[in-house]
């Protein structure tokens, strides 16, 4: 299903196209735009996309588009090294990976969604 939204102070969601009838907005009788929601929450929810723009869900694999070392150990993360079933954090910029018996956190603008 298409969804709609009003980008003036009003915010208001819609479910078909047509133009803003919200008393007191400044965009008023103005067309609405399409939504690029993916759950329908209409921008409430946190969406997460990779360094590309790619929308990343949970259990996506991902892979390092940069190599990069481990604070406080020697070990380095080489670009190329997919991620498997990642996990969503509550920040849109972080995703939880897990590497081997290792999980950790890693900023999204490092990583390339696995098609």
């Amino acid at each position: 299903m298409t969804h709609y939204i009003c980008n003036g102070s009003c915010l208001q969601n819609y479910d078909e196209e047509g133009i803003c009838m919200s008393e007191n907005c400044d965009k008023q009788y103005e067309l609405l735009t399409e939504c690029d929601c993916t759950d329908g929450q209409h921008g409430g929810g946190v969406v997460t996309k990779d360094s590309n723009g790619t929308v990343l869900q949970n259990g996506d694999d991902v892979h390092l588009i940069k190599d990069l070392p481990l604070r406080g150990t020697n070990q380095v993360y080489k670009r190329g090294t997919v991620a498997k079933n990642i996990k969503l954090t509550d920040n849109p910029d972080e995703v939880e990976c897990r590497f081997g018996k290792t999980t950790i956190v890693l900023r999204t603008e490092f990583l390339k969604k696995k098609l």
